[in-house]
């Protein structure tokens, strides 16, 4: 992704023009990249996750597991379908 302006963090100054002649000479420029639009998931995805968990949490289940997992796994897996989606 390209930048779409730059910041001299010496004194404040932010350009669109990587060499501003108000820069501090000799100064860190950084790079400044656009913010993405946040993206949900649909329908589809929340219920595919959701079977997903509810297949993994049946499992440990009838393997014997004693722990109360679903809610965390769940919660989990949301969290990892929503970052794979807006990074």
């Amino acid at each position: 992704m390209k930048p779409i302006a730059w910041y001299d963090p010496s004194n404040g100054v932010v350009s669109t023009d990587r060499d501003c002649p108000l820069f501090t000479p000799l100064g860190q420029v950084w790079p400044l990249y656009p913010k993405g639009e946040w993206v949900g998931l649909t329908d589809e995805e929340v219920t595919e996750v959701y079977m997903a968990v509810e297949e993994e949490v049946n499992e440990h289940w009838n393997k014997g597991g004693t722990t109360m997992m679903f809610p965390p796994t769940l919660y989990k897996a949301i969290e990892a379908k929503l970052k794979e989606k807006n990074t």
